[in-house]
């Protein structure tokens, strides 16, 4: 009987092959590795898929690295994703993310599962935005991976490019480039869109529900092109000569510097969406209650940390947010983009016939987009429904964009007061 070989059976692949073919592409003992792969791209595993994974191992040695995004099968993200209270049914029934026993995402592709239990494996914090690593740097690349904008600052991916590390493509489609989700995340520019939604973490052996933002990993750019967004940029990365390309059994795969990916793709999204025009936005204003308390935290430490240039104490923060919420004489405003409170206005009455308005803000990304007058209108109304025939506010002379907003509002000066410090 003849032997079985590559020349014989060309969807035969071995580990020793995955290995051989992954040398020629550029992967190198001691590197730290990004995988994406579609087994049935690569071939007939000789041993099944786990073989992927020792062929890739076999070439890093015991310095490399191989990391994961493997994500939560059982994520809540779409049923909570926009909503601003959950159920307390819901809430009770759903179990929380644990790292050590959550499955993996297994539409994302088998290799995700086995990683994730594999052992040594070290796996993130983050619910939903979840990496799996093993090797050397798999505890620096999955610690301290942050809830708030998971695939910024401080995430595994911002640890990869931190370690020198690639990202290796085995037949997988260049549409599934995780890093550049980095990328978005990174890259300045206006009105990008945001998502929020609900998880359960654990905390102290606890179940607590937290509500996590980032910036929309299923679209946070107004993109049109002929393709998808991520193939355009990894193509025109391609395209400049950078990043590798070859095969791996009978996949096409790719090996790209992860850093260098990185600055090219921010560099290319700031290049094309700097000036972008902003999208309406759908905006509720509404009195503030107790359950703002919070966001209106947020904003207020945000307001002063804008205006005199240092921080305030959160406890202080809170105890004056109490005051707002709770007084008579007063009644603050909150303004909510898709049910997120993004901005807050005070309305008060100093004198039976003149009221007062204090403490506007709205977060600077969604600034010049109308909210202000929006704010404005509803006080301004309550007001008038007490009886106050005129309105004022107070503004640090310094504050240009804050005086040129108001002045826009109809608001003009009729008061100058002159100080000096002793």
């Amino acid at each position: 009987m003849g032997s079985c070989s590559r020349r014989t059976v060309p969807g035969l692949v071995t580990r020793e092959r995955i290995a051989a073919d992954l040398k020629e592409l550029g992967v190198a003992v001691g590197d730290t590795v990004m995988l994406h792969a579609s087994v049935g791209a690569i071939g007939w595993i000789v041993g099944g898929p786990d073989q992927v994974l020792r062929g890739i191992l076999d070439v890093l040695g015991e310095a490399g690295t191989l990391l994961m995004y493997v994500g939560w099968d059982g994520s809540p993200y779409d049923v909570t994703i926009g909503v601003p209270e959950l159920p307390p049914a819901l809430m009770a029934a759903w179990p929380a993310y644990d790292p050590q026993t959550s499955r993996a995402v297994r539409s994302w592709g088998v290799l995700s599962e086995y990683l994730r239990t594999w052992p040594g494996a070290r796996r993130s914090a983050h619910p939903d935005s979840s990496f799996v690593a093993i090797g050397a740097n798999a505890d620096e690349l999955t610690r301290d991976h942050p809830l708030q904008y998971g695939m910024g600052e401080g995430s595994p991916l911002a640890n990869l490019c931190e370690a020198k590390g690639k990202v290796l493509l085995l037949g997988s489609p260049l549409t599934n480039v995780t890093l550049l989700h980095h990328a978005e995340h990174l890259a300045d520019v206006p009105n990008k869109e945001i998502a929020r939604y609900w998880a359960p973490v654990l905390r102290n052996g606890e179940k607590e529900w937290v509500q996590i933002e980032e910036f929309d990993t299923n679209g946070c750019l107004p993109w049109y092109g002929p393709t998808d967004l991520f193939e355009a940029i990894a193509r025109d990365y391609l395209q400049e000569g950078r990043g590798t390309v070859g095969r791996v059994g009978a996949a096409q795969s790719y090996l790209f510097d992860a850093g260098e990916l990185t600055a090219f793709a921010v560099e290319w999204i700031e290049e094309r969406f700097r000036d972008h025009e902003p999208v309406d936005l759908d905006v509720e204003i509404r009195p503030a209650d107790p359950s703002d308390h919070r966001e209106l935290v947020a904003l207020l430490g945000a307001l002063e940390e804008e205006t005199s240039g240092s921080a305030v104490s959160g406890a202080r923060l809170s105890t004056r947010v109490d005051g707002l919420i709770e007084e008579a004489d007063r009644t603050t405003f909150v303004a909510l983009v898709d049910g997120r409170v993004v901005g807050m206005l005070v309305a008060s009455r100093p004198t039976t016939e003149r009221g007062a308005l204090d403490h506007a803000f709205v977060e600077p990304e969604v600034r010049r987009r109308g909210i202000l007058r929006e704010l404005e209108t509803d006080a301004v109304a309550h007001l008038r429904d007490l009886g106050c025939h005129t309105v004022e506010l107070r503004l640090a002379a310094s504050n240009r964009i804050a005086r040129a907003a108001w002045r826009s509002l109809g608001y003009s000066p009729v008061l100058e007061r002159l100080e000096k410090p002793l």
